[in-house]
Parts: structure tokens; sequence; C-alpha cells
């Protein structure tokens, strides 16, 4: 279980929410309407209080939020796994233009190259035709 969600899987919100239900949920409304449900269409901050967020709440239900906002380790790790899909899907490490959230990934983790280093995806770097180690 992600670090922002310990100690909130048994926790209720007025009787009503679980993580599990408040999951269920967004699955639910998302499979009947193929639209990626908003927080404000359950008219309730559950979320904040079982994910820390609404983003995090879609990544959680396995849906992709069209807008990633916060730095969270569910935010981070949603990121990175992003781009190592990317890169096995390129077959190459992704330069940061071939990623759609660039911009987001550099804003929490300082640079693209310290984004591939976080993923784990390996790089080479070329100087004049030689491999610079």
């Amino acid at each position: 279980m992600p670090e922002s969600t310990k100690g909130f899987n048994n926790w209720t919100i007025k009787g009503k929410y679980t993580q599990q239900t408040f999951i269920d949920e967004i699955k639910k409304r998302y499979k009947e309407t193929g639209i990626i449900p908003t927080q404000k269409s359950f008219n309730t901050h559950a979320s904040y209080y079982l994910f820390g967020s609404w983003t995090e709440a879609l990544i959680m239900a396995g849906i992709t939020p069209s807008e990633v906002k916060g730095d969270t380790p569910i935010i981070r790790q949603f990121i990175l796994d992003e781009v190592k899909q990317l890169a096995i899907e390129l077959k190459k490490a992704p330069a940061k233009t071939e990623y759609a959230r660039w911009l987001k990934a550099i804003a929490l983790f300082g640079s693209w190259n310290a984004v591939l280093k976080e993923a784990k995806i390996e790089t080479r770097l070329f100087v004049e035709g030689k491999e610079v180690k």
C-alpha cells in the first residue's frame, strides 16, 4: 500500500466510504459513463481523507487522470510507471518531449535526467561518437 494511504484502509467517511468502496464507486461510474469522474460529481471530500487527493483516488482506481496535480509518493510512482512504459514502447530512453507530462515530471524530480535515473532507465551520452561513462 502506498505510503500516503497507510492506516486508512479501514477508515470510513461518515460510515459511507472505505478506500475499497470509494474505489469501487469510481470504477462503476467510469464504466457506466466512459468519462473520468470528477470529485465534484461525488459531492464529498472523502478522496482527501482516504487517499490524500482526487488524483490519487483515480490512480488507485486504475484510471489515468487527465491532469496530474500534487506531489505525493503515489503521484511520483505514477509518473515513473508511465515513463517506464513509454521506454518499453519506444525501446529506448524517451526524450522529455516524447512524454506528455514531461513538465510535471521535471517539476517533481528536478530534471529529465533525474526522472530517467529514478525510473532506472539507462541512458548513454555520446560525445564525438564515443560513449561517455
